[in-house]
């Protein structure tokens, strides 16, 4: 009578073993299917092909609803879309699925600076930065530093900035946002330095020659100035940047 129960117990244990595997399996494998059109998902929008990424994302997120990285890509879609509301909810999600969400909380606060509520888009820069496994945060520290520039905090900005280019040694924009910093603190030559190091990094950078064009005329130093508004001109001729160069060569006549 012993052994017949010791029998069903282990009929029982081994039904349970294979129940428990084959579930497992399957769980493994439409894991596998989500990852596979979150990849094709990803591809295409790296494609610039919203829709056919968004199709992708979703059946992905129909599999498996609790990966924050889908909710992540979601968000930046959705973005394309011009829809930021949705963006929104989707980072929150990613947020609540992974708390330690850098990218997630980086683009959250792209995503409040574009509203113009730039205490909370400061306040998720942070939480990005807050993680020491955050694999790029010299994205947080450069949207942090034009936060701050946004609201004329410009030693705040320039501290952000530095720290954004000893990241990322050819960091252009943040060169020539850290030339607004220290224009800001009155701190013109490392202003012009930083210029013209965003130039010299990128040669097609207009912006860049705007501002240190109109520095150098401020500085008195005409014949430069008038080269770097010609750079502007050559570069983007029908653009405001260039209404603005072709406004400053005028009174230089």
């Amino acid at each position: 009578m012993r052994a017949q129960h010791i029998r069903r117990a282990l009929v029982f244990l081994l039904a349970l073993a294979w129940l428990v595997s084959g579930c497992a399996t399957d769980k493994a494998f439409r894991q596998k299917q989500a990852r596979a059109s979150r990849d094709r998902g990803e591809r295409y929008l790296a494609a610039n092909q919203t829709s056919k990424a968004m199709e992708q994302f979703f059946q992905a997120l129909e599999i498996y609803p609790d990966d924050p990285i889908l909710h992540y890509l979601l968000a930046i879609a959705y973005v394309d879309k011009r829809k930021f509301d949705e963006a929104e909810s989707h980072l929150q999600e990613a947020i609540r699925l992974k708390p330690d969400y850098s990218d997630a909380y980086n683009y959250l606060g792209v995503l409040y600076f574009r509203r113009g509520e730039v205490d909370l888009a400061i306040a998720s820069y942070q939480k990005a930065l807050g993680s020491i496994y955050y694999m790029k945060p010299q994205d947080a520290h450069f949207n942090l530093g034009y936060a701050y520039l946004s609201r004329k905090e410009y030693r705040k900005a320039a501290l952000q900035l530095e720290r954004a280019i000893e990241l990322i040694p050819n960091y252009v924009d943040a060169y020539n946002n850290l030339g607004k910093a220290y224009e800001g603190l009155g701190q013109y030559d490392k202003a012009r330095f930083n210029y013209e190091k965003a130039v010299e990094f990128n040669p097609q950078y207009a912006d860049a020659y705007l501002n240190l064009g109109k520095l150098l005329y401020r500085s008195g130093e005409r014949k430069r100035a008038r080269w770097s508004f010609t750079q502007v001109i050559k570069l983007e001729p029908g653009s405001d940047m260039a209404m603005e160069a072709r406004s400053y060569l005028g009174e230089m006549r």
